[in-house]
């Protein structure tokens, strides 16, 4: 598994997720305190990135499984990085909406291009395991990032976080470009010197091999492509909804009156890195057992984890300077165990689909229901809060991830035919079905 390409990825997302995350805490704040956005420019302002994913993450998909997956990668990194230099001059919050929208093209390239390259890498059967390990990246940045922005707001100011943000997606995508090689199964030659340090990869795609595609009709015709696309969408949702508000539910005073922006790093770091330490071992329990088992058990806590959020007691006690509100801080260390339980069985089916037809085809799809979901969380999550308030938010977010937890059941469910004649082919040596 920890060849050379693995490792250079692993550490690019890595990194990458700690810029990419650095400013949840932040930009709702900015954009809401320090712009004079209303609520529905918060929600925009933050889920703006999502608006070019949803258009151009198939569209990347598809020209990554024809013309290779590095270019993708490594373009991304650096075309969300310049973008994000934008938030250092911008004076209105429609100015910060734009330049959201710049990095999302950036990201469209990013997701499903790493996820597609791991993918290639992963043997039959073993694609929980390598997705398990690849998410620790994600995850692990993803905690820290929102933890190291809350400290360096507080510190030294929104701009110092902005360029900290630049300088980690820039350095990133120069690093990718020159150390990771072309994926298994890109068109062209791989380089001589990652054949040697990686070897063959059993089961994987081997060089100069075509992916599988099928017409976009075709695709979304297919019940697993359908499952796996309400799956993401509903990850998408629950983020949306919830990581939008949850910076202005504790620093403002319509929420806990906290004023802490290092607590909201807090609450994403644990609600992160407790699942990502837990990822690879999730991962390989998902190669042993049922992966819709595990998928639906995590929702259905993170769903209720989320709707219970009103209901805890709202006291805080100060470490240092370190604000602490321990029963919202236990509740997100649940939701992220939850996480930690879905995730990587949810992205092993996707590598299973997507070695039938089209891996990069696969994860641009997933990513544009991951992108659906969170833009549809946002906007839908400001109106709940202008209706009924900031607690009611969460109320939301739990109600929609239980109903897109029973549909993803029922679709996996109609899927099940689709994917024993995928196994039965893999086994077999024969072309997908």
């Amino acid at each position: 598994m920890w060849t050379r390409p693995f490792i250079v990825l692993w550490l690019a997302m890595f990194v990458a997720m700690i810029g990419i995350a650095l400013i949840s805490p932040l930009l709702p704040v900015f954009v809401r305190e320090d712009l004079g956005g209303p609520e529905i420019a918060v929600a925009i302002a933050f889920a703006g990135v999502t608006v070019p994913m949803m258009v151009f993450s198939p569209i990347v998909g598809r020209l990554g499984d024809r013309f290779g997956l590095k270019p993708f990668v490594a373009g991304g990194f650096l075309l969300y990085g310049l973008a994000a230099s934008g938030y250092l001059i911008a004076g209105r919050w429609e100015h910060v909406v734009g330049f959201r929208v710049l990095s999302g093209v950036g990201a469209a390239a990013i997701f499903p291009m790493s996820l597609a390259y791991v993918g290639r890498l992963a043997p039959p059967g073993r694609e929980g395991a390598y997705v398990g390990a690849f998410a620790v990246s994600q995850v692990i940045g993803f905690g820290t990032g929102p933890l190291l922005g809350g400290v360096i707001r507080d510190a030294a100011g929104v701009d110092a976080a902005f360029a900290t943000l630049v300088v980690l997606l820039v350095g990133t995508g120069v690093a990718t470009f020159l150390l990771l090689p072309p994926a298994q199964g890109d068109s062209g030659d791989r380089a001589a010197g990652e054949e040697r340090d990686a070897g063959p990869t059993p089961g994987a795609t081997q060089p100069g091999a075509r992916q599988p595609t099928r017409s976009w009709l075709q695709l979304l015709r297919f019940a697993p492509v359908q499952a796996a696309f309400t799956v993401q969408t509903i990850f998408g949702l629950s983020w949306g909804a919830g990581a939008t508000f949850l910076a202005i539910y504790v620093i403002s005073e319509d929420g806990l009156g906290t004023g802490s922006a290092t607590l909201v790093g807090l609450l994403l770091a644990c609600r992160a890195l407790i699942g990502g330490m837990l990822q690879p071992w999730f991962g390989r329990l998902a190669d042993r057992m049922s992966r819709l088992a595990l998928v639906v058990g995590g929702l259905l806590v993170s769903a209720g984890g989320h709707f219970v959020i009103p209901d805890l007691p709202g006291g805080t006690f100060e470490v240092g300077t370190l604000v602490i509100a321990p029963w919202l801080l236990a509740i997100f260390v649940l939701i992220g165990l939850a996480e930690a339980v879905a995730f990587p069985a949810q992205q092993a089916i996707f590598v299973g689909v997507g070695r039938s037809v089209g891996m990069g085809s696969v994860m641009g799809l997933t990513q544009m229901g991951s992108s659906l979901g969170f833009l549809a969380g946002s906007i839908v999550g400001a109106g709940v809060v202008e209706l009924f308030g900031l607690e009611a938010v969460f109320r939301y977010t739990g109600l929609v991830v239980l109903a897109g937890t029973l549909l993803f059941w029922v679709l996996m469910r109609r899927a099940r035919a689709d994917f024993v004649a995928m196994r039965a082919a893999a086994r077999a040596g024969a072309p997908p079905p």
